[in-house]
């Protein structure tokens, strides 16, 4: 009888040690939104809602042998929660994650290159783009 007791209250603590592996394995949807526009310069690289445009903080360029395009954005959205929305979201639209550092994201698809910049400078948040494609 003894042995049928302890069979059981060992069953039941690797069950219970399971479930709670399996619960800290699961992970969260971000709760970030995309909006519906793009970055600047862009046909498929969304924008978080409550990302604002810093209009004198954008440059582009066009050449025979490809483009420059780089914009910046404002957010009161945690910067490491929008990286980690990029993380989550760029690499089902085709781009191949090349760097992951705590300022920086770098991916490549086909012939484009992409760069996120994540600073705070001045106490604002800003998310700064850089798209570069050749021909």
């Amino acid at each position: 009888m003894q042995k049928f007791l302890s069979l059981i209250a060992i069953s039941f603590l690797t069950f219970s040690c399971l479930e709670n592996f399996q619960k800290s394995e699961i992970i969260e949807e971000p709760t970030e939104k995309a909006s519906q526009d793009f970055v600047q310069g862009s046909e498929d690289i969304p924008l978080l809602v409550g990302m604002e445009k810093i209009s004198d903080d954008s440059l582009g360029f066009d050449s025979s042998v490809g483009s420059i395009m780089a914009s910046s954005y404002e957010t009161k959205t945690d910067l490491e929660k929008i990286k980690n929305f990029y993380l989550k979201t760029l690499p089902q639209m085709g781009w191949n994650l090349k760097e992951n550092n705590v300022e920086k994201l770098s991916f490549e698809r086909e012939k484009e290159k992409l760069e996120i910049e994540f600073v705070n400078q001045n106490g604002r948040d800003l998310v700064r783009f850089f798209i570069s494609s050749r021909v």
